[in-house]
């Protein structure tokens, strides 16, 4: 069973409860004068000793410890849990969580149990403060020392969008014999011209048709693949843009085509090289937590890629 204070009043009521407690056993004694009434004063009195010497070790030995994902899908109601170990039963603890934005800066403070804001995807900063604990009976108190902060990301869904036709033509089109002919998925079929090798006629084909044909490997001609994207806008449009970008990332991986992410950050424009998923999702985890661009786009930037797609927060977008 998890024992919390969540306020200082509650230490200071019991106190107060202590201090009548105390008041009534002089009472008691002044007006019975027994041994009963002495036993019951001085077990009265030594209590507080007793509970402190009881609870020492445990106190010292206490630590609080944050439970929750390093990442949590959109959407999804995760509360959010500090447990508190030690040595022997668990004394009662109080501490406050701050959770900060980082995009924005914007911080409130949560409960232990309180489900995580994740209607939005981004990054939450988790940093627990001003931890304490008490003892058995609540009457003393220590600063423990706190766990260290942790940072969330809410991960975006992939949304399907159509790829792109100038994306489609270009890939399609943009191959070249690969040199040394070695081994390669895609070839091409072409006549034999004086020089070639033996080695890549297509024999078969060759014999149907009369004519000397070769299988000829082909490999990728492709300049540089490029995302682009602006990290502003309301968290709907955010939402939009992080799940697109997911998707069209892994579709260009899945297709084993490295490309190039450039986005508009507080920071300015950003370029991260994405060879394979691995790095995506590193690259996901930054961006999540950059601070948001507040003016200008990159599109005013003047080099350009082989090919190269703005992703947009608009709901319409194709």
């Amino acid at each position: 069973m998890k024992l919390l204070f969540r306020k200082s009043a509650d230490m200071f009521l019991r106190r107060i409860f202590y201090a009548l407690l105390i008041l009534g056993s002089i009472i008691f004694y002044g007006a019975y004068q027994k041994w009963f009434s002495w036993i019951v004063l001085l077990t009265v009195l030594l209590l507080p000793l007793f509970s402190l010497l009881l609870s020492l070790w445990p106190m010292l030995t206490t630590r609080l410890k944050l439970v929750t994902a390093d990442r949590l899908p959109q959407g999804t109601h995760t509360p959010l849990c500090i447990e508190a170990a030690g040595t022997g039963p668990r004394p009662p603890v109080s501490y406050k969580i701050q959770v900060t934005k980082p995009n924005t800066g914007e911080h409130w403070l949560l409960r232990s149990g309180d489900p995580l804001p994740a209607e939005h995807c981004g990054a939450l900063l988790i940093c627990p403060y001003r931890a304490k604990v008490y003892d058995y009976l609540g009457l003393f108190r220590m600063k423990i020392r706190r766990p260290s902060a942790q940072m969330i990301r809410i991960m975006p869904q992939p949304a399907e969008i159509p790829i792109p036709p100038a994306l489609t033509r270009y890939l399609s089109g943009a191959w070249r014999p690969k040199h040394g002919n070695g081994y390669a998925e895609n070839h091409e079929i072409r006549p034999y011209r004086p020089g070639d090798t033996l080695n890549l006629i297509h024999w078969k084909l060759s014999a149907k048709t009369d004519d000397l044909l070769l299988r000829e490997p082909m490999e990728p001609d492709r300049g540089m693949m490029r995302l682009t994207m602006d990290l502003c806008g309301t968290p709907e449009e955010l939402d939009r843009k992080f799940s697109r970008l997911l998707f069209l990332g892994g579709w260009l991986l899945s297709r084993q085509i490295p490309f190039e992410i450039l986005v508009l950050t507080g920071r300015g424009i950003e370029t991260r090289f994405v060879p394979e998923r691995s790095v995506f999702r590193q690259c996901l985890d930054d961006l999540l937590a950059a601070p948001f661009a507040a003016e200008g786009t990159v599109g005013d930037r003047k080099d350009a890629a082989a090919w190269e797609y703005h992703i947009g927060g608009e709901p319409d977008e194709a």
